[in-house]
């Protein structure tokens, strides 16, 4: 699995909390100072390339859904967390 950068991970922090949301929901659920709907398009496209998430298109609107799991990337993440720093020894 992909590492996450953490503008990436807060948009995923956003997606898991509302398990399908459009563009505007997911920038209105994002913490001050707000990114702008364009940062946030930019990194759900980056997102749907590294297959974190999946797009139901809706009309001409985009509505994204989660494709890993929370549960699956903090998993992930602390399988590197401790291969990176303590050479694979919990």
């Amino acid at each position: 699995m992909k590492a996450l950068t953490k503008a990436e991970e807060q948009v995923m922090q956003v997606i898991w909390k509302l398990e399908k949301a459009f563009l505007r929901e997911i920038v209105d659920e994002m913490p001050a100072p707000k990114p702008h709907q364009n940062t946030v398009a930019t990194l759900l496209k980056i997102l749907m390339e590294k297959q974190f998430v999946n797009v139901d298109l809706i009309g001409r609107m985009h509505r994204y859904y989660p494709l890993v799991s929370k549960d699956a990337y903090s998993k992930a993440s602390m399988k590197n967390l401790v291969k990176g720093y303590f050479e694979g020894s919990f």
